[in-house]
């Protein structure tokens, strides 16, 4: 049976990437902003965080590894400001 090593960057929806995270898992970034990251939980599940600045960070739930990454996306739009200073 053949293993890959899943890529180190990949865009999942337009403008959104995963990065391979220095700790595991994989790093949220949208149009150049870090808003969250993700971790393998039980089976298929990811662990999902956004990114709160200041803090660190918030559990959102447990999804499949799309379902995770567009929860981030909507939490971060919800309630973030980007380090740019302005909102999502």
């Amino acid at each position: 049976m053949e293993r890959r090593v899943p890529p180190a960057k990949r865009e999942v929806f337009p403008g959104v990437t995963l990065t391979v995270s220095v700790v595991g898992g994989y790093s949220i970034v949208r149009d150049g902003d870090y808003i969250g990251w993700i971790h393998a939980s039980l089976g298929d599940r990811w662990n999902a965080y956004v990114r709160r600045p200041g803090t660190g960070g918030d559990l959102v739930g447990r999804f499949a590894q799309e379902e995770a990454v567009k929860a981030i996306v909507t939490a971060w739009d919800m309630q973030a400001v980007l380090p740019s200073g302005r909102r999502s």
